[in-house]
């Protein structure tokens, strides 16, 4: 809602015809106390929304965020290849020993 100067002095010439240079002061302080009130309303209406509505829906966005990282982080970290391979224990059982080293491998250390 835009209004220019002149269409301010408009009405306010529209005015002191109406009311006359009496009434004009207590009409204006009138206007000024319910300008003053509808925006301490739309303030609290405001302030009411965002406490309500604005603040939780930032911290809710804020968490999810925080878990899809680490989400991706852990999906990172199972589809990751393993770095080394002297980290990892090297076992093998009987079945895939040659018998030569079945045989070097006996509890005495002799071969049989």
């Amino acid at each position: 809602m835009n209004i220019s100067f002149s269409e301010i002095v408009l009405i306010l010439a529209v005015a002191l015809l109406l009311f006359g240079p009496e009434q004009l002061p207590s009409i204006a302080r009138q206007l000024g106390k319910l300008v003053a009130d509808l925006r301490k309303g739309t303030n609290a209406i405001r302030r009411e929304f965002y406490n309500s509505v604005y603040q939780p829906t930032q911290e809710l966005t804020r968490d999810l965020r925080v878990q899809g990282q680490q989400l991706r982080s852990l999906r990172a970290d199972v589809l990751a290849p393993p770095s080394s391979t002297a980290s990892q224990p090297k076992t093998e059982d009987a079945r895939t020993q040659s018998p030569a080293e079945t045989l070097s491998s006996a509890p005495n250390g002799d071969a049989v």
